[in-house]
């Protein structure tokens, strides 16, 4: 026997085995058990949604002689295994495509007349009868608006809108719509199960996105898919039809972000020389930064459509919405030339440098609108050198005493915080020899209990107390940290937006060297950027900013990048001597004292007086 394609072997043979239109399937049977067969039906639909084969399965219903109404079409009646088979004498399929003439239909009006030979009704099933001539369609006008009571028309068709409508006003007319992706995987499933075949999940769903809506289409790919590989992988789908992964496909977007040209060029060029279909891959993107603003938007991941919550999560920090919405504009556009174009290459090429260069445009047009004060510029050189130590974590500096995880699950808050000795060399204090943790600790001195950290001997700069960073440091978690860094860099294109241009600019050229899930330690290399931190002024602002960014309301402290080794190593140190105190809510004791300083700035002479003599029992009350 010939070998039969996936898609003609697997034809649903019953209104149960239909994927997807489900709205068309209950008014069919509805009306095959009250007998209310209509003289035309017309169906409308994409390719491959099934039009065809509800239209054979209409005709199996309403020619079945099983006397169990429920159980319409039964595919057990000598009409229903005739019409499965194709040997029907009363069933006729007719290709509008190529019998489309005015000769063909009076032949088939003509035929119409004749009773049926061993059925109840006479089908016709014409396809595709968008493509018959306007005297075509003429001819069969009348013989549809009073055919004989034995006759049944289906006309099927993908362009409804080019048949005449006198024609449609005579037919009861059944929209298919594309059979989502869900109804694809699970027939899928079916066919393999039925073949005896193993495959990947993730395999399946990315062949029904493939067939876009189409079920002959998904069956079709598989067919081809498992010519390649009897176990098929999402690798395998991709090398067949040259697919970018979602993964390869969000990094290139962030190569877009840092615009990393020759990275860019690069990427497109290897894409290019896999076979990639331009078109689907700018389709890929666009539903790529479409989740990206439904997303921000609505912070739910049942409302994306093409990416997980993973993957969303890890492009959603890098991108504005108005960025977003610019770039869908520059790839519609890009879209629109493809067909016109004899090098769809060049128009994406041209496309992507588009959007690398978009916020370098922006920039420029600020600085022509004379508002370079709004967008601050550093006016320090950064060093080349990356201090080695403020990459590492802290917990990987402590000679692997802890693992990567939370030092503490529960923590317990104590209401005095331990006090740690002053530090005197603090250069010295990381020892290559190691330390033994059942040496007994040395006992705290009174008078060192207090270790105020100041990054300078100018009394204006912020005092901040080694308790509160040490406190961060005690719940340092590595995760944390590493997700932070990856996304600070994002910080530096908000210096172009003009309502955070100067909140960017502050933070842009720290670096996190220590995090929590609620603290942050930033290092900046010079005292003045030090300050401007650490001063309270504008915590609150930078605090919101930095959820913004980062998703995590944090407290943060800023230090000098030139002494953040000293204190981590004073950690440690401690760590190793199990000196560290037990993690407490993190409360910053300078933002605390600058808030104090302004409110008593607001108080009159009396109230200040009155303040300073009976402290917190004093109530201020307005006039």
């Amino acid at each position: 026997m010939a070998y039969k394609a996936l898609y003609r072997s697997y034809r649903p043979q019953n209104f149960e085995e239909l994927a997807g239109q489900q709205h068309i399937v209950k008014t069919l049977k509805n009306a095959v058990k009250q007998n209310k067969i209509a003289h035309a039906y017309l169906f409308c639909g994409p390719r491959g949604t099934g039009k065809t084969t509800v239209a054979k399965i209409l005709a199996k219903a309403i020619n079945c002689t099983c006397d169990n109404k429920e159980n319409i079409p039964c595919d057990e009646c000598e009409n229903c295994i005739s019409i499965m088979n194709g040997t029907h004498p009363d069933i006729v399929e007719i290709d509008a495509a190529s019998n489309n003439g005015v000769d063909e239909v009076r032949d088939l009006i003509e035929k119409v007349k004749y009773a049926p030979i061993e059925g109840k009704y006479k089908v016709y099933i014409i396809d595709e009868v968008h493509m018959m001539s306007t005297g075509a369609f003429n001819a069969l006008l009348k013989t549809l608006e009073e055919p004989p009571a034995h006759v049944v028309f289906v006309l099927a068709t993908t362009e409804p809108h080019k048949i005449l409508p006198t024609i449609i006003s005579r037919c009861q007319r059944f929209d298919f719509s594309k059979i989502n992706d869900h109804s694809i995987v699970e027939r899928l499933e079916t066919v393999l199960e039925g073949e005896n075949i193993q495959c990947e999940r993730e395999a399946l769903e990315l062949i029904a996105s493939l067939a876009d809506g189409g079920m002959r289409d998904a069956l079709s790919i598989l067919e081809q898919c498992l010519a390649y590989s009897s176990h098929l992988t999402v690798k395998d789908i991709n090398e067949i039809y040259g697919i970018v992964s979602a993964t390869q496909k969000l990094s290139f977007l962030k190569s877009l972000m840092n615009k990393d040209i020759p990275v860019i060029l690069n990427r497109i060029e290897e894409m290019f020389q896999t076979g990639i279909d331009v078109k689907r891959l700018t389709t890929d993107l666009i539903d790529i930064l479409k989740d990206i603003i439904i997303y921000k938007n609505t912070q739910d991941k049942n409302c994306l459509f093409v990416l997980k919550q993973e993957e969303i999560e890890g492009i959603v920090p890098y991108i504005t919405a108005e960025e977003t919405f610019t770039y869908i504009d520059i790839l519609i556009q890009a879209d629109q030339q493809y067909k016109f174009a004899s090098n769809a290459k060049l128009y994406f090429e041209l496309a992507m440098l588009k959007i690398a260069n978009k916020v370098t445009e922006e920039k420029k047009i600020a600085i022509e609108a004379n508002q370079e004060d709004l967008i601050t510029k550093s006016t320090i050189k950064k060093t080349e050198e990356v201090i080695e130590s403020i990459e590492l974590n802290i917990e990987d500096e402590a000679s692997s005493i802890e693992n990567d995880e939370p030092i503490y699950e529960e923590p317990l808050y104590n209401e005095s915080p331990t006090k740690f000795e002053k530090i005197e060399d603090i250069d010295s204090l990381m020892s290559e020899e190691p330390i033994l943790l059942k040496e007994e600790a040395k006992p705290v001195k009174p008078a060192e209990q207090d270790f105020l950290f100041t990054n300078d001997s100018n009394n204006n700069n912020i005092e901040v107390d080694f308790n509160d960073i040490l406190n961060i440091l005690v719940q340092a978690n590595k995760k944390v940290l590493m997700d932070i860094q990856e996304k600070w860099s994002v910080i530096q294109r908000y210096k172009f937006n003009l309502n955070t241009a100067k909140l960017a600019s502050m933070l842009c050229d720290g670096q996190p060297v220590a995090a929590s899930s609620n603290g942050l330690v930033i290092a900046f290399e010079f005292q003045p950027m030090v300050n401007q931190i650490n001063n309270g002024d504008y915590y609150v602002e930078l605090k919101q900013f930095l959820l913004e960014i980062l998703g995590m309301e944090l407290e943060f402290i800023a230090v000098l990048k030139e002494e953040w080794p000293g204190m981590r190593n004073r950690f440690i140190e401690l760590k190793r001597n199990q000196q560290l105190p037990q993690p407490r809510p993190i409360q910053l004791s300078h933002i605390h004292i600058v808030e104090k300083k302004e409110k008593e700035k607001t108080l009159t002479e009396a109230e200040a007086f009155g303040v300073k003599l009976f402290g917190d029992l004093v109530e201020i009350k307005g006039e």
